[in-house]
């Protein structure tokens, strides 16, 4: 498939529940964790990370979803400011702020 195709996802059960992800891990270039915002426990996800280094696999990042997107009062836009973490060579948390402004539509905004 690869000569074929520029990308190819694979989606898999989650990584705590059975070992699937950890196996296809092990012949994907990399591997982007989902972890839905207020359900996942920080725990589990942590957990997760651990057995997929386990077994060597190439994380390249984390999708959040489900997030939880609030609106003040004082502050009426339809832009939001993106933030994302990433961890630098030493193993120390960075946080950088995204490029550029997300156009974020917002309930009754």
């Amino acid at each position: 498939m690869e000569d074929k195709f520029d990308y190819i996802l694979i989606d898999s059960p989650p990584v705590l529940a059975v070992t699937d992800a950890q196996i296809l891990s092990t012949i994907a270039d990399g591997v982007i964790m989902v972890v839905a915002s207020g359900q996942t426990a920080k725990e589990m996800s942590q957990k997760a990370k651990e057995l997929l280094l386990k077994v060597k696999a190439n994380i390249l990042g984390v999708i959040l979803t489900k997030v939880e997107i609030r609106t003040g009062k004082s502050y009426n836009s339809k832009y939001g400011y993106a933030y994302y973490y990433y961890y630098n060579e030493d193993g120390d948390k960075v946080k950088k702020k995204k490029s550029g402004l997300d156009k974020l539509k917002r309930k009754g905004a």
